[in-house]
């Protein structure tokens, strides 16, 4: 009896243990692999192309844009597997599927949809395999050859932004292979973030620190929401002929990765940092509360009286996000975020996504809001400057 008293105890201490050694992906193999690739006479992958390596259902685009190829394939999440492809029924105040500070009739996540780039380039990035090349851009605007010490030597013209890789965003960028860039990531434990590898960094960006929402913010609220790390540049009065880099371990980073000169010069002085105005760049990578004078009230911060989705100052609106130190390696990645904002200089960083989609939006440059709507000494809840900027 003590034999199988100790069996027991071994067999829950072995699944205690298998349960806190989480797997980034879980649920039914079948979602994402085949054995064969055919069922019925028919393939298995989800746009019937492949077969693909590592026995999958499909690349980037086949598993994570699966209406890109079925127009019945609907809804952000599919199979449990998020998706950047959602058809939706126009862009602009045509958009049904994301309405700025709306966050119930939600219908992509918090990366936003590529579908809209479909409309216009203007809308998002031109990713390969899903839209054609920008017509315009030949390289990244704003790009920087190796920025911060890290980012691409080089970007040749004309050359396609891709999911992975060399000229993408997820994975080693020193891979220039997308299914070798991310190979071991989905199977990674993420229980705990160090960015030493894809699958142990935020969201597959290598070497970036943060907190995943584990429903990748579809119904984000002040509580349930990504955890974006940065750090605030706390001397303005000093710099380098291109400016601070951003921390390399901050969402902030990330994007100068690719656009590293909109992360230079902040003031007209001298060609680096100064200690008057004006600024020549939106202030990213600074925080709220360090604004020189306290009459600009940005510590008002989501100037609640204006946005449905905020009923209190200092209260978290994902649709607005700041940036939070406390989100640094090693990440406790369990998605316990902070649902107020203290304005101590750690927790009210402005960061690119504090405007903009990564992916793409249905306003131009990818724009959480319509820009146009924005018209000073006019303050209304469709544009979202006035989170911040409370008093024009």
């Amino acid at each position: 009896m003590r034999k199988y008293f100790w069996l027991g105890f071994l067999v829950l201490a072995l699944l205690l243990w298998m349960g806190q050694a989480q797997a980034r992906v879980s649920g039914v193999c079948s979602n994402c692999h085949t054995m064969h690739n055919s069922q019925g006479g028919n393939p298995m992958t989800y746009d019937n192309g492949g077969p693909y390596r590592m026995l999958l259902r499909g690349d980037c685009v086949g598993c994570h844009a699966q209406a890109f190829s079925n127009s019945n394939a609907t809804g952000a999440i599919i199979n449990s597997i998020p998706q950047v492809y959602v058809i939706d029924q126009g862009v602009g105040s045509g958009a049904t599927l994301y309405k700025f500070d709306d966050f119930s009739s939600r219908g992509i996540l918090a990366g936003g949809n590529f579908w809209y780039v479909t409309q216009g380039d203007q809308y998002g990035h031109n990713v390969a395999g899903l839209v054609n090349k920008d017509a315009t851009l030949q390289t990244p605007p704003g790009f920087e050859p190796n920025y911060g010490g890290v980012a691409r030597s080089s970007w040749p013209a004309g050359t396609q932004v891709t999911c992975a890789g060399t000229y993408g965003c997820h994975g080693d960028p020193s891979k220039s292979d997308e299914f070798v860039a991310l190979s071991g990531a989905h199977h990674a434990d993420d229980s705990t973030l160090d960015g030493s590898t894809p699958g142990k960094s935020y969201r597959f960006l290598l070497g970036i620190a943060g907190v995943e929402d584990p429903n990748w913010e579809l119904h984000p609220s002040s509580s349930a929401h990504n955890g974006y790390y940065a750090t605030s540049i706390t001397t303005r009065g000093s710099g380098n002929s291109t400016g601070t880099t951003p921390d390399t371990a901050s969402i902030n980073f990330l994007c100068a990765e690719c656009h590293g000169k909109f992360h230079d010069y902040v003031l007209e002085n001298s060609g680096a940092y100064g200690t008057s105005n004006p600024w020549v760049r939106h202030p990213v990578d600074f925080a709220l509360s360090q604004a020189v004078t306290s009459s600009d009230n940005y510590t008002q911060y989501p100037n609640p009286n204006l946005f449905t989705s905020v009923s209190a100052v200092g209260q978290y609106f994902p649709d607005v996000p700041l940036g939070n130190t406390a989100y640094g390696f090693p990440v406790n990645n369990n998605g316990t975020v902070s649902s107020t904002v203290n304005f101590t200089g750690n927790d009210d960083i402005v960061l690119c996504l504090s405007c903009h989609k990564a992916h793409a939006s249905p306003w131009p440059d990818m724009l959480r809001w319509d820009y146009s709507a924005c018209t000073a000494g006019n303050q209304n809840g469709n544009c979202g400057c006035f989170a911040c900027h409370t008093n024009k």
